[in-house]
């Protein structure tokens, strides 16, 4: 045909022109997914085809992308997700919190306070209060028969949250008002299901809490567990006030109206807390007590989350963690890198070939890509399984909490998600810069390997050195975590808390002083019976919580200054050599003091010093705030002892004679599951009403004061160990694989006469240029580390000296030494290679 002919011949078979474009445009999407499709089908294969690298790939990637994981869940759980509740961004924590160091760090409130504050937000917001109270026996019919968490609420809570009831009613704001024996209570819905079958018939009967009947008046909805992620409440009562007015106990929350600026709602929170603290608070308080009122701020927080008390106090350390682990995954990047350049080095022929048959670079990158994608999301889900352990892992190393952990540790879409993009981003770190370098090949350096070997080999040398480099920090801030545990754990408490068992006990309300004075008694007497045990005794708790704190005056000798707050332990007979704390004059407290008549104490070194100087204090009177008709006569002072936390300051103390106590100190040489059998029986024998709680050994209490930092130290330390692992591997990766391609050249060289020494003594100098290189590059970024962990994250340091360089000098031997040893295996086997294979080699 001619070609008008054939131009109408094509046209009439093939149709319109402009049609024929519209559907060759509308197959693009298709052969897209087509063309995907076969990369995927293609690197599976090829993946397949090499177990051993996509083993070891995979292998690296789910320490790297699980470790990430798994921290990402703990703070989404316990930080990050939103409350189970309509528009959560609305809520906002009432804080009170203080810029001096007071016995708390985080003030709650009274009930004045809540309704000041709550007028005050009515235009603008609804202020609502909580309180979480720990395990207490629940009983249905009067037997109690099971632990539960009641949380105690203001009536408006669950209008607020709009959290509705699935049966009867929540409760409301006339509820505040209940007093008597005429108490309501909620329940949630999986104790409802889990304690009564999801019985009905429950509402309008009469339950028994802390032997207060309460009636149950609704079931609040499925899936709805309070506003702690941590724990998971079982029942709701009305919050109602405290004999006490200026008893703070209540947690403020508020729900802001759209619009209203949180800052504006801080100021006037502040002005109704100024406006209280002057009008009730400061007139009759210490000039001490004053100074800490007028310290204290008001601040508001976004509670999107709820309080999240266990997620805050770990946030730091997690967060620490969360970018130490994300070097680690760099580290791993690093080290998969190095593995493709030497596979792409390896499949330099078949790209040789797709060149030659037509296949355009930007296809070769993607394909390759492709397969790097592929193994990145088979790391990511190995991950993902990983994570499920790591993150149950992490949980169990938090202290154990009165409650059990109800976090919800269930992998979600945000888990996923997060997981997915790791993955990808992985991939782009690892795989993206080999793709794009395989897909620059040149045809005519087909026969030009030595050229390309040396830039792939030159490329693994700089991708060690960054993995060395990013090595030697993560174990400086290792080395300093793990010192400043042991600077904790070695710091001098006062007190010897090793073999001594603490417990505490509960009773009935109502339960007279006498019946409790006759049974501590008893108790005592019982314990100290048994072969083993050394001494038995009770009081206060005597770290972390359980005192308190009051106001003192001399008699005849006038404070000096304004600074008159003491902390306050009440002692029975034996307490000081129950918890070892050593006298240095006078005597220790006997059951004789206990009648109070005459009334004595027993002061640490710090009041003796502060207030009587070089002067006796044995015979000295005081006079305390709390009870201010009774003068007290000092008969012992007894050594410094930090009852607040290893971190905190010395407080001036006074021990006062106490009759009964809630908590108990057995030191004994017995086991500690004997010993526990022990106390309970006897317990249980001298009066059935008590209970024991928290049974366990003053070592855990005061290890759990510093579980941040054990958690910190012990992680860090294995991720750091990690870390050197997989920088060694890639060390070893990359020397072995440049000394089988430089076979030819060492036999070469030994034929003209060099030794074996010799070929060991190039390899480790060549290698060690490269750790050396890696290692001054890390310096610096050590140095920055130990700036930043003594400096911006203030506290998270104990007892180490930014100055000292001993930590950073062994972190770097350590590094080398190791380098050194991964290469020396290459090097050895470089060094008896045959001459006569050696030539014969390629």
């Amino acid at each position: 045909m001619s070609r008008k002919d054939a131009l109408r011949a094509v046209r009439l078979e093939r149709g319109n022109l402009e049609v024929t474009k519209e559907v060759v445009r509308s197959a693009g999407w298709e052969s897209f997914v087509e063309t995907c499709w076969q990369d995927l089908r293609f690197a599976a294969r090829m993946l397949r085809k090499n177990p051993g690298f996509t083993a070891v790939a995979v292998l690296t990637l789910a320490l790297g992308i699980g470790a990430n994981t798994a921290i990402f869940t703990l703070l989404d759980a316990s930080l990050w997700r939103p409350l189970a509740v309509s528009d959560p961004k609305e809520i906002f924590h009432v804080m009170r919190a203080s810029s001096q160091g007071d016995f708390a760090g985080e003030f709650s409130y009274s009930y004045p306070i809540f309704q000041q504050f709550s007028k005050t937000a009515s235009p603008w917001g609804e202020v609502f209060a909580t309180e979480v109270v720990g395990p207490r026996k629940f009983g249905l019919k009067g037997v109690s028969d099971e632990r539960v968490a009641r949380e105690a609420v203001s009536g408006n809570f669950f209008s607020v949250l709009n959290v509705g009831p699935i049966v009867g009613r929540v409760l409301e704001p006339q509820d505040d008002n209940v007093l008597g024996g005429n108490h309501v209570a909620v329940l949630s819905y999986a104790f409802w299901k889990r304690r009564f079958q999801s019985d009905a018939s429950v509402l309008g009967r009469r339950i028994l809490y802390e032997e207060t009947p309460y009636t149950v008046v609704g079931i609040a909805r499925p899936g709805f567990t309070g506003i702690e992620p941590e724990v998971s409440v079982d029942v709701w009562v009305p919050a109602t006030p405290s004999a006490n007015p200026n008893f703070n106990w209540l947690r403020l929350l508020v729900r802001l109206r759209d619009g209203v600026d949180p800052g504006r709602a801080q100021a006037m929170f502040e002005t109704a807390f100024r406006t209280h603290v002057g009008d009730v608070l400061l007139p009759s308080a210490s000039p001490r007590f004053k100074e800490m009122l007028e310290a204290q701020h008001v601040t508001v927080r976004p509670a999107a989350s709820g309080l999240a008390t266990t997620g805050r106090k770990y946030e730091k350390p997690l967060l620490v963690l969360f970018a130490v682990v994300a070097v680690v995954l760099l580290i791993s990047c690093a080290n998969i890198a190095n593995l493709i350049l030497a596979r792409n080095a390896a499949r330099h022929h078949e790209i040789v070939v797709r060149l030659a048959l037509g296949a355009s670079r930007a296809r070769i990158a993607w394909q390759l890509f492709t397969e790097n994608l592929t193994l990145s999301l088979s790391g990511a889900f190995v991950g993902l399984l990983l994570s499920v352990w790591g993150t149950r892992v992490l949980v169990s190393l938090l202290p154990s909490p009165p409650l059990p952990m109800a976090f919800n540790l269930q992998p979600d879409f945000v888990v996923f998600g997060f997981s997915t993009g790791v993955a990808v981003a992985t991939a782009i770190l690892f795989g993206l810069g080999p793709a794009l370098r395989a897909s620059r090949e040149k045809l005519e350096m087909s026969l030009h390997a030595g050229q390309r070997v040396i830039g792939s080999a030159w490329s693994g040398r700089l991708l060690l050195a960054g993995q060395l480099a990013l090595s030697l920090p993560l174990l400086v801030g290792a080395g300093l975590f793990v010192e400043t545990l042991h600077n904790l754990k070695s710091s001098d408490l006062g007190f010897n808390a090793e073999h001594v068992m603490t417990f505490d006990l509960s009773y009935p309300k109502g339960t007279s002083d006498d019946r409790l004075h006759q049974a501590c008694a008893e108790i005592k007497q019982r314990l100290e019976s048994h072969p083993g045990v050394v001494v038995a005794s009770y009081g206060s708790s005597v770290y972390g919580d359980g005192s308190w704190s009051g106001s003192v005056d001399v008699i005849g000798n006038p404070s000096p200054g304004k600074d008159n707050d003491v902390g306050l332990i009440s002692a029975g007979p034996g307490f000081f050599e129950a918890i070892g704390l050593g006298l240095l004059q006078g005597r220790y407290l006997n059951s004789q003091d206990q009648a109070e008549e005459p009334p004595v104490a027993v002061v640490n070194e710090s009041f003796a010093r502060h207030y009587f100087g070089s002067n006796p204090a044995i015979g000295q009177r005081i006079k305390l705030g709390f009870e201010p008709q009774i003068i007290r006569e000092i008969v012992g002072v007894v050594r410094d002892a930090k009852h607040y936390g290893v971190r905190e300051r010395v407080w001036r103390m006074v021990y006062l004679p106490a009759r009964q106590g809630d908590s108990f100190f057995v030191r004994s040489t017995l086991n500690t599951q004997l010993l526990s059998g022990a106390i309970r029986a006897d317990v249980t024998a001298s009066d059935k009403v008590l209970q024991i709680e928290e049974l366990q050994p003053l070592e855990t209490i005061v290890n759990d004061m510093i579980s941040e930092e054990r958690l910190t130290a012990l992680l860090s330390s294995a991720f750091g160990l990690l870390a050197c692992l997989i920088a060694a591997i890639g060390l070893y990766g990359v020397v072995a694989y440049g000394v089988s391609r430089r076979t030819n050249e060492f036999g070469i060289r030994m034929t003209l006469g060099a030794q074996r020494g010799d070929i060991r003594t190039l390899v480790l100098r060549q290698t060690l240029a490269v750790v050396l290189c890696g290692v001054a590059i890390g310096i610096g970024g050590s140095l920055a580390v130990v700036r930043l962990l003594s400096s911006a994250i203030n506290g998270m340091l104990y007892g180490i000296k930014p100055t000292d360089i001993s930590l950073l000098m062994g972190a770097t031997i350590s590094l080398v030494a190791i380098a050194l040893l991964a290469a020396f295996l290459p090097a050895r086997r470089a060094s008896r290679v045959d001459p006569m294979v050696a030539l014969r080699y390629e």
